[in-house]
């Protein structure tokens, strides 16, 4: 399995990636989304085919310091419970700290009780026992 960041080169396979929610990727956007610098997306590849996708956003502290949002990963359901998504996380979060990021983040729901497994198992902490997530829409 190779772990990558997204890259142009890549975008043609991200068109038979199929994640939790069944979203359809286009080259077109796609494009747009690793072109602007403050995304990141990353892949778990295996031959010429993407089994696993995570992305995220660029954040600037109001100090100064970065911080990476982790919005989305999804490993396809054939390669789910081996590893890759821990894999993928930590390869996400590596990758960031090279590039001098405070930290990442990313936001669950307790009963999402494999997710947890998964974050914990690539080193993340759960401090808190009380966050609340609200959501504004358009």
């Amino acid at each position: 399995m190779n772990y990558k960041l997204l890259e142009e080169q890549d975008l043609e396979f991200m068109l038979d990636f199929v994640d939790d929610e069944n979203t359809k990727y286009n080259i077109k956007d796609l494009k747009k989304f690793i072109d602007s610098k403050n995304n990141l997306g990353f892949i778990a590849k295996e031959n010429n085919k993407i089994v696993g996708f995570a992305f995220g956003y660029i954040l600037l502290k109001p100090d100064g310091r970065k911080v990476f949002y982790l919005e989305a990963i999804d490993v396809m359901p054939k390669y789910q419970g081996k590893g890759y998504g821990t894999k993928l996380i930590s390869f996400a979060h590596n990758y960031i700290k090279t590039l001098g990021f405070y930290k990442m983040f990313l936001i669950t729901n307790k009963s999402n009780i494999s997710a947890c497994k998964c974050y914990e198992k690539a080193g993340g902490i759960n401090k808190a026992n009380d966050d609340i997530v609200y959501e504004f829409r358009g």
